[in-house]
């Protein structure tokens, strides 16, 4: 039987709500295959490179750790100090489930999803939310340029901003941004665009006002407002499934009417499974920290009538046939 009351009751102490949550997803075996051998490395300076680049005061982390073996969850030790919370599989669920098992219930008002292999440039999570502040429309934004994926849900982004003039279409992200992405991924036909006049690395759809983002973002890294993520219940059934996030992460911020924007300049790279000169040249100075005031500047995003969603919709996807697929 019970004795007594918890002490516990008695302390009044709260829990503290954070802007901005960033989740990190890992899987690394114990295996001796080429593939996984310097993953260790890289999930290392990835956490690395998060830590210092993020501001303790509005962020925090999230590590979820999909079933990985003994060499993972050695690194993954070394950064708990700095882990909000560290969720645990049994078994490799795929990214889906370990993503959306956490993100419905993120209490912030935005969440980052990341894969392991990103390494974060100081400034990142300034440079994202300087587009959120700038574009109220904006529902995930990546910290690189991601024109290759302009018009992957994307159609609403197109409509009304095409009529009023806020579309510009022509070379705005150096080659020194698209070569880094590149370079990281090993996929240079990203850049290509298969009957159009100009490649991605040519010419690149800008959104205006006030200050320019690309249009486009990707799923490898990107910061999303969480409300997107409200009273959705699919479940992922299939572990592992090509461009499995479609359905149930990519598709949600067109359907709401939202934006998926990215930044002009390059605050990460994507390091995939090896460390090149790329990596071991990086050094993070701990600089440019995000600014606490600009979540006072940053407008909350009002979810339009579905009518008025579906002709915003309608409208980008003629634009895009007609007159910007060039």
């Amino acid at each position: 039987m019970r004795v007594g009351n918890n002490p516990e009751k008695e302390k009044g102490t709260t829990n503290t709500l954070w802007k901005h949550r960033v989740v990190v997803v890992f899987y690394i075996p114990d295996s001796d295959e080429e593939y996984f051998r310097e993953l260790p490395d890289v999930l290392d300076k990835c956490l690395s490179s998060l830590v210092q680049t993020v501001n303790p005061q509005t962020t925090c982390i999230t590590l979820i750790d999909n079933g990985s073996g003994l060499r993972g969850k050695a690194v993954a030790q070394k950064y708990r100090h700095a882990i909000d919370k560290y969720v645990e599989h049994l078994e490799n669920k795929g990214k889906v489930y370990a993503v959306l098992s956490e993100v419905r219930g993120v209490y912030e008002e935005f969440v980052t999803i990341s894969d392991a292999d990103i390494l974060f440039y100081d400034g990142w999570e300034q440079a994202v939310f300087d587009v959120f502040s700038d574009h109220p429309k904006a529902g995930v934004v990546s910290p690189h340029p991601c024109p290759f994926t302009t018009f992957y849900f994307n159609k609403s982004v197109f409509g009304m901003n095409s009529l009023y003039g806020n579309v510009s279409y022509g070379k705005h992200v150096s080659d020194d941004a698209i070569d880094l992405y590149l370079k990281g991924t090993n996929l240079p036909k990203l850049i290509e665009r298969k009957g159009a006049d100009f490649d991605w690395r040519q010419k690149q759809f800008i959104l205006r006002m006030p200050q320019p983002a690309v249009i486009g973002a990707y799923h490898v890294v990107a910061t999303y407002r969480t409300g997107q993520f409200r009273n959705v219940y699919t479940f992922p059934e299939v572990k592992f499934k090509n461009s499995y996030e479609e359905n149930f992460i990519d598709r949600l911020a067109d359907d709401a009417g939202l934006h998926r924007l990215s930044t002009v300049e390059n605050y990460i790279y994507h390091m995939g499974n090896t460390l090149d000169d790329v990596v071991s040249g990086h050094r993070n100075e701990g600089a440019d920290l995000l600014d606490t005031e600009i979540f006072h500047r940053i407008r909350p995003t009002v979810i339009e009538a579905k009518p008025i969603r579906f002709c915003k919709w309608l409208l980008g996807k003629i634009f895009i046939k007609f007159k910007w697929n060039r």
